[in-house]
């Protein structure tokens, strides 16, 4: 749609509701912020652009209901654009995982943690940088930036774009270690089994709202699942099955690539409160089970604050069943309800790349619903064909 054709559209829409100044303002800052952030919605159709689409979404609205959304929109909409996360992704490694790795190496070296420059320049810090493995949680991840943005500080051979490790890859990317740590820089000599193993591992996503998905405790069956527990499954095996036959079973090449004293950071561009406190509870469980528990490094964390509550207006549109798709949007994955978004997260938020169901339907309902079509429209993953 032509943009003069959507600003007449979008006024028309508003004008019962505001006068010519509020308009005019509220006209002014959408195209600034469609301009900036908002047409870079990555699932928009080809050609569609954020005036046009509030105009439709605006229109599916009581006047009451729209003056409501409509001041939402300025003051609580959060959007993280594509140069936002690809920019937490440039700035994880110098930022957050090189202090934690100084830090570390500080102590052997037995040098203050402030002697940043002559730790990096030391054998230990560069022998213990190259036994480091990071991997994606998800595609979400943004590892292609990730690696670009730290060529010629990492190998290509220790960065892997999913946690589902094949033991063939391992194998590979162990052996290109040991090439590696007994190059004349390095250890220059053979190594040793458990030196040429992964010592740290780096487990990087973008975005958790709930923290279910990496790590929850199912009481029915009475067992951890998600993806931090499955990778627990496979580095320790033994651990995750007690019995005497398996105890014996020969090691995967997944369980032998990691040294005894490995230790496992999961590392997130953004995280919610809610998440946080979902994660960490469960990592006792996980200590419990296999003796060993991770670290959760936060870049960014949503608190509390963001949460849309019963004193925000929005809450009460947001239950009206005019403006939600029952039958579009609940299945088995949802547990029912989800009107305030999966897990009850009740989130503002937006990502460039989709908008997480963990946000209000209102803003993300399906673009094929015939009840209700959200602002930015979400793909889901799970859909009944």
């Amino acid at each position: 749609m032509r943009s003069d054709i959507a600003i007449s559209l979008l006024s028309s829409v508003i004008s019962e509701i505001t006068d010519e100044d509020e308009q005019a303002e509220l006209i002014k800052y959408f195209q600034t912020m469609a301009t900036y952030k908002y047409d870079d919605y990555q699932q928009y159709d080809t050609g569609q652009r954020f005036i046009e689409n509030l105009a439709i979404w605006l229109n599916q609205f009581t006047p009451d209901d729209r003056k409501v959304v409509l001041k939402f929109l300025r003051s609580e909409l959060l959007f993280i654009s594509i140069t936002e996360i690809n920019l937490l992704a440039e700035a994880c490694f110098p930022d957050t995982i090189r202090q934690i790795l100084t830090d570390y190496a500080s102590i052997g070296l037995k040098i203050p943690k402030y002697r940043v420059q002559k730790i990096i320049d030391s054998p230990e810090y560069r022998i213990l940088l190259r036994q480091c493995l990071f991997c994606g949680l998800s595609d979400g991840a943004r590892l292609d930036i990730f690696r670009r943005a730290n060529t010629g500080v990492l190998s290509h051979e220790q960065i892997y774009l999913t946690y589902e490790l094949s033991d063939e890859k391992l194998l590979k990317m162990r052996d290109e270690l040991v090439e590696d740590l007994e190059k004349p820089h390095n250890f220059n000599r053979k190594v040793t089994d458990d030196e040429g193993k992964f010592k740290k591992l780096f487990l990087i996503d973008d975005f958790s709202a709930s923290g279910t998905s990496y790590l929850k405790y199912n009481e029915k069956a009475g067992k951890l699942k998600g993806k931090i527990a499955s990778l627990y499954s496979s580095i320790f095996p033994q651990a995750a099955e007690p019995s005497s036959e398996e105890a014996n079973a020969p090691q995967s090449a997944v369980a032998k690539s990691f040294s005894k004293d490995l230790k496992i950071y999961i590392i997130l561009y953004l995280c919610t409160s809610q998440a946080k406190k979902t994660i960490e509870d469960n990592f006792e469980k996980l200590h419990e089970i296999y003796g060993h528990k991770p670290q959760l490094v936060i870049l960014h964390e949503i608190h509390e604050n963001y949460k849309i509550t019963e004193t925000h207006e929005i809450h009460s549109i947001c239950k009206k069943d005019i403006y939600y798709d029952k039958d579009l949007i609940e299945d088995k994955h949802t547990n029912g309800d989800v009107k305030l978004g999966f897990g009850h997260c009740a989130l503002p938020l937006i990502l460039a790349h989709n908008t997480p169901n963990n946000t209000i339907p209102l803003l993300w309902s399906y673009e094929y619903s015939t009840i209700f079509k959200g602002l930015f429209p979400r793909i889901p993953r799970h859909r009944v064909l």
